[in-house]
């Protein structure tokens, strides 16, 4: 009916409740969003208002280390600083290299622990140490301050980055290391600021003793060589509770690992600040706390390193029957060397953009795997939102690979071994994994090729767990991916032929041997009859017309006496 004629209108059934037809007719136009929210949406926006506030927040530290410790000084400890600095971050980001972050989101963990974290803990370290002054005394509140006030705050700022990736890019968080690595880098970011502040308040004290940089040395050897990696060691801690917190369904779980991690990194700190002002029992807790502690995480991301690797080269085979991969591409992508090499080649063969596009395809691909095997290994059954992050990486892993087939083609995996453990029922002289045709595996949840089945008996691995679903085939997927090779068929060697003899346009001119004469081309062609060898083609450079040798002088007869 139309609205214009109101209810009482006769045309077309009427709502019996008079309310809810005058609320039908009420079509209220689109809501208009603020200025304010129109500019959050923005990531240009975003990312302007942040780079502005960390370069202010830069500049703030700058001014109150040069307040402090003076110009000089503060340049002495900045040149200073810079040394350890990219060694320990070089280390952080190359522990975690098997499937990178972006470098974006550490790039800024490191300007957020340099910056915003020192400028925070600068602030909140010097307020608290003179309210402590007031009340305990000079002694007591810098022991105050070093054992409780500075760890507290300092974790919790540098902390604060990682839970601020983790809010914003929380789809690039899919494992331990995605925690660790930017936490640690926070840390290092945080520690190079720091260490600006205590080598230039030395080299000031030194200058002012009239001790050269005797002391200066002292510190750089205590903190830039000794004890680099003291802050990514703690505030590791919190990362790692982040990491760990992605493996457990329980929201309790994913609260307090973290919190458990944030009291762990406050701990070490304390420890660590305490045994300082104790003269050798810092030694003490350097050989017997620390040094292991670090030593026990490195194995532990070693480990997990290692774990990644494998599950790429146990859990890409599925796909590569299901037509996502080439067959040699498990093998390319679970070992680093290898992949250092096809990294050379798509630089050499597509530039820089191929090299980046390269890497993206490889953490794709990793991801891909880590996903699989975290699926299959979970008691509960895969996630709920796990069909859907499958399908976004193989239809990622899938548009990488028009750019990067040659690549891939030209790149072949170095042969290694690895023992495979068989079936149950298996003895010497017997076929490894059953008779031909059968799956290796026991039963395929990858949608085997035709004539596969399992082979007698219960699989090796089990059943698949509740919910199990295979990957879907591309349906673009070739059982091989992709065309043939763009080689050509397989033709007969023939030797090489020199270009000033002239270049094969024909190829059915081809001669039979690059020094004889060619065969007869027209069909049914008398062949040539053999005669006596002309003069020699002398030797001419490539794109050169070749030169009959220079007539020689015909020799005369001896005369006879």
């Amino acid at each position: 009916m139309d609205a214009s004629q109101g209810p009482d209108a006769p045309a077309g059934p009427v709502p019996p409740d008079r309310a809810a037809y005058e609320f039908a007719l009420y079509q209220p136009g689109p809501v208009e969003k603020s200025r304010v929210r129109t500019l959050a949406a923005n990531q240009t926006t975003r990312i302007t208002v942040l780079v502005t506030a960390l370069l202010g927040c830069a500049v703030a530290v700058a001014v109150m280390l040069g307040d402090t410790i003076g110009i000089q000084g503060l340049l002495v400890g900045a040149l200073l600083a810079l040394v350890p600095a990219p060694l320990v971050v070089s280390a952080i980001v190359w522990l975690g290299r098997v499937r990178p972050l972006p470098w974006k989101s550490l790039l800024f963990a490191f300007a957020w622990g340099s910056c915003a974290g020192a400028l925070v803990a600068l602030l909140a370290n010097s307020w608290s140490f003179d309210k402590l002054m007031d009340l305990k005394g000079e002694e007591d509140a810098e022991l105050l301050g070093l054992t409780i006030v500075a760890p507290v705050v300092e974790e919790c700022v540098k902390g604060l980055a990682v839970l601020l990736l983790f809010l914003t890019i929380r789809q690039s968080f899919r494992g331990v290391l995605d925690g660790l690595i930017p936490a640690a880098v926070s840390a290092a970011g945080f520690a190079f600021t720091e260490n600006i502040l205590y080598f230039g308040r030395e080299f000031a004290a030194s200058e002012d003793s009239g001790n050269g940089l005797g002391t200066t040395w002292g510190t750089f050897i205590a903190r830039g060589i000794m004890s680099p990696f003291a802050h990514p060691l703690f505030t590791s801690m919190i990362g790692l509770g982040f990491g760990l917190s992605l493996a457990v369904r329980s929201r309790p779980a994913r609260i307090l690992l973290p919190l458990g991690g944030y009291v762990c990194a406050v701990g070490l700190h304390a420890a660590w600040n305490g045994s300082a002002t104790q003269g050798l029992a810092f030694l003490g807790v350097y050989f017997l706390v620390m040094m292991p502690i670090l030593g026990g995480l490195v194995w532990y991301v070693v480990i997990v390193r290692r774990d990644q690797l494998r599950a790429v080269e146990d859990e890409l085979p599925g796909y590569v029957a299901a037509g996502w991969f080439r067959p040699h591409e498990p093998l390319l992508l679970s070992s680093m060397a290898d992949r250092s090499r096809a990294l050379r080649t798509a630089k050499a063969m597509l530039g820089p953009t191929g090299a980046a596009r390269l890497r993206a395809y490889q953490a794709d691909a990793t991801l891909l795997a880590e996903l699989r095997r975290r699926a299959s290994r979970s008691r509960r059954g895969p996630a709920p939102e796990y069909p859907e992050q499958e399908r976004e990486l193989l239809d990622r892993v899938w548009a990488a690979k028009p750019i990067l087939a040659r690549v891939i083609d030209h790149t072949m995996p170095s042969p290694r071994w690895r023992y495979i453990k068989p079936p149950p029922g298996w003895a010497p002289g017997m076929m490894p994994f059953g008779p031909p045709g059968t799956a290796p595996y026991g039963t395929a949840p990858y949608g085997a090729p035709a004539g596969w089945g399992p082979p007698p008996g219960p699989g090796p691995f089990g059943p698949p767990p509740p919910g199990w679903t295979p990957p879907g085939r591309h349906p673009d997927a070739h059982p091989a991916w992709g065309p043939a090779l763009p080689y050509g068929a397989p033709t007969a060697w023939e030797p090489p032929r020199h270009a000033a003899n002239g270049p094969w346009s024909d190829p059915s001119a081809r001669p039979g041997a690059p020094w004889g004469p060619p065969p007869a081309s027209a069909a049914g062609a008398v062949p040539a009859q053999a005669g006596p060898l002309g003069p020699p083609t002398w030797y001419a450079r490539p794109g050169d017309t070749p030169q009959p040798p220079p007539p020689e002088a015909t020799p005369t007869e001896p005369r006879e006496s």
